[in-house]
């Protein structure tokens, strides 16, 4: 998407992202129509969030119990991943046929693949499911109202397109932070209202060698007054 928006302000003539298709900012060649001198900062991102795609696949294949939804989940994953990249490596200008056979399979197995992914895990991580669903959703309705010719052709291929990197994006993220939470940051207390019997109990184990607490102190005191009544 940075890449989109990079590419798009080095165009000669004003891009519009709700009129003009993805496939026009790697375009390598310049028309009346599309002309985009930074071709080759899309075309590489398509290359490569077609290989990132490839290695969340495979990361992604752990979390999923072995069968056939496993198998058709991974193998979408694949051709999403090829479809991707063969974007890049075919733009637009190489010809209308050459190109969409590049696109095609993507643009379709994206919303399946997150159908099968919200169903697979729903009754395992029900959060991760409704949001596979809901990014679903927003996918389905965008190819159909592209096909409907219902809205701007670049809106409604953004609103078809945009929900798959979106889920890859916010889901690796959350992967990261919770794995972070239980390593890197596991000692830090990220608790906005914490307890403050937490802190009492945090004081009694990390007490200094040689320092005594206030508990000791009193029972100090309290043993020094017994020996002098004695006295």
């Amino acid at each position: 998407m940075l890449a989109e928006v990079f590419t798009a302000a080095a165009w000669r003539t004003p891009y519009s992202f709700a009129q003009d298709s993805i496939s026009s900012l790697g375009v390598t060649t310049c028309d009346l129509e599309s002309c985009s001198p930074m071709h080759d900062v899309m075309n590489s991102s398509f290359v490569v969030l077609g290989a990132l795609t490839l290695v969340g696949a495979l990361f992604l294949h752990r979390h999923i119990r072995s069968g056939r939804e496993k198998k058709w989940i991974l193998s979408l994953a694949v051709v999403i991943a090829v479809s991707t990249a063969a974007t890049g490596l075919f733009p637009a200008n190489d010809g209308t046929f050459v190109h969409w056979t590049a696109v095609l399979p993507g643009f379709i197995a994206r919303h399946v693949v997150l159908v099968l992914i919200a169903w697979h895990l729903w009754h395992e991580k029900r959060l991760v499911a409704v949001w596979s669903a809901l990014c679903a959703a927003v996918g389905v309705v965008g190819a159909v109202l592209l096909m409907a010719q219902t809205l701007h052709f670049g809106l409604g291929e953004r609103l078809a397109l945009y929900p798959m990197p979106t889920w890859m994006a916010v889901t690796g993220t959350a992967v990261l932070l919770a794995l972070a939470r239980r390593t890197v940051l596991r000692r830090f207390d990220f608790s906005f209202a914490p307890d403050p019997r937490r802190w009492i109990r945090r004081a009694a184990r990390e007490t200094v060698p040689g320092t005594p607490t206030m508990l000791g102190q009193r029972s100090e005191s309290s043993a020094s007054a017994t020996v002098g009544d004695a006295a």
